[in-house]
C-alpha cells in the first residue's frame, strides 16, 4: 500500500493539472514531525515518523483532521511543514498570531480528550505548542491556492465544486480519523456527508456545534475559523467548545 504522503502527492499532481499553470497549489495533509530547520529567517520542517504516529492515534480513536478554507498567504508553501513558530527569531518561539493561538489550542484539546468527552482546561501557549509540534494531525484546505488575508465564501464554493472529487479522494486517505474540526462554515461537513451520508447534527438548531456518524464512529466539531475574533474572547470560546463536546458524550457515552 502506498504511503499517506505518496497518496497526497498524487492528488496534488492531479489538482495542479486541473488548475493549470497560472497558479501554484499549497500542499497540505498529514503534518510533518521530522527535524526542524531555520534558514533565511524562516522555520521549516522535514518529514518524519508522522505516518506511524498517525496510525497509533487512529487506533486510539484520536485521529484528527482539521478542515480550513485556504492558506492566508501570497506565496504557496507546503503547510505540512506548519510549525506555529515565529519566523525571524532563531530561538524557537511560539507565534502569537490569532490563527495559531486558536488552532494550537483546539488541536491540543481534541487530541487530549478522554473517553468521556472531557477536554483539558484552557492551556498555556507552551503546552499547546508542544502538542502542535509533536503529535500527529492532518490539515486540509478546501481551496489549495493561496489567497492573501481572506476569502469570499462564494469563491470558496466555486473551488470546492471544481475540485470536489479530488478533495473527497484526499479525505478518504484519512478515513481512519475519529475527530474532524471543520472551520469552513460547514463546507467541510457537506463534503464529508457526501462520503458518509448518515452524518447528522447533535441538537435541534441550524448551526450545531457537533455532527456525528454512528455508522463510522466519528464526530465533527463545527467551529469558527481560527482567525475569527470570537465573541467573549478566546478562552470563553474554548470553553464553549469544551462544553459542547462534553454534552455530546453525556448523550453518547463511550462513542469513540
Amino acid at each position: 500500500m502506498e504511503t499517506i504522503h505518496k497518496q497526497e502527492e498524487l492528488i496534488f499532481k492531479e489538482y495542479q493539472a486541473l488548475l493549470g499553470n497560472n497558479s501554484e497549489i499549497s500542499p497540505d495533509g498529514l503534518h510533518y514531525l521530522g527535524d526542524f530547520y531555520y534558514t533565511n529567517d524562516c522555520w521549516g520542517r522535514d518529514c518524519g515518523d508522522e505516518e506511524e504516529k498517525w496510525y497509533q492515534y487512529c487506533n486510539r480513536k484520536r485521529g484528527l483532521v482539521v478542515l480550513t478554507k485556504e492558506l492566508n498567504d501570497e506565496k504557496a508553501w507546503d503547510i505540512r511543514e506548519e510549525h506555529a513558530r515565529k519566523n525571524g527569531v532563531e530561538e524557537p518561539t511560539p507565534s502569537n498570531h490569532i490563527f495559531y493561538r486558536n488552532l494550537r489550542r483546539w488541536v491540543y484539546a481534541l487530541l487530549n480528550m478522554d473517553n468521556k468527552g472531557n477536554i483539558p482546561n484552557f492551556p498555556d501557549i507552551e503546552i499547546a505548542q508542544e502538542c502542535f509540534e509533536t503529535k500527529p494531525w492532518v490539515r486540509v484546505n478546501l481551496k489549495k491556492v493561496p489567497g492573501g488575508s481572506s476569502i469570499d465564501n462564494g469563491l470558496l464554493a466555486l473551488y470546492v465544486d471544481k475540485f470536489r472529487s479530488l478533495l473527497q479522494k484526499q479525505l478518504v486517505i484519512y478515513k481512519d480519523a475519529s475527530i474532524y474540526l471543520d472551520c469552513t462554515r460547514r463546507c467541510g461537513i457537506d463534503l464529508l456527508r457526501e462520503l458518509y451520508p448518515d452524518i447528522k447534527a447533535f441538537g435541534d438548531g441550524d448551526d450545531e456545534w457537533i455532527y456525528f456518524s454512528e455508522k463510522h464512529h466519528f464526530i465533527i466539531v463545527n467551529s469558527y475559523h481560527p482567525s475569527y475574533p470570537v465573541s467573549g474572547g478566546e478562552e470563553a470560546y474554548y470553553n464553549r467548545m469544551r462544553n459542547a463536546i462534553h454534552s455530546f458524550f453525556q448523550e453518547y457515552p463511550n462513542f469513540l
